[in-house]
């Protein structure tokens, strides 16, 4: 069974609704938003988003760069993988208790 953070997943379901009631997604838009989460929680081990620290994000990157051999993730995909996620810190760097630790830029 995989360790989650109880904080993360509070923190990504007032996300997702977000994205279903003040931006309008789909289910199958939010739901890639949360697969593209998943993803991200697992490269760091599950780590509170408050220790987030930009080396996380470059190690995810490379990580699935990585992946992208013959049957690996196309282009199209880890384009829309890190758009969830810049969206998503995006957001998260507008919410109480992460905007100190978080700038965007």
């Amino acid at each position: 069974m995989t360790p989650h953070n109880a904080g993360n997943e509070r923190v990504k379901r007032r996300y997702f609704v977000y994205l279903r009631e003040a931006k309008r997604q789909s289910e199958a838009s939010v739901d890639a938003a949360a697969k593209a989460l998943d993803r991200f929680e697992e490269s760091t081990g599950h780590r509170d988003f408050k220790a987030f620290h930009v080396e996380q994000a470059i190690a995810f990157k490379r990580r699935l760069y990585g992946s992208n051999g013959e049957k690996g993730l196309s282009r199209a995909t880890l384009h829309g993988i890190f758009g969830h996620m810049k969206r998503f810190f995006t957001w998260l760097a507008e919410q109480p208790g992460y905007r100190a630790r978080f700038r965007y830029g």
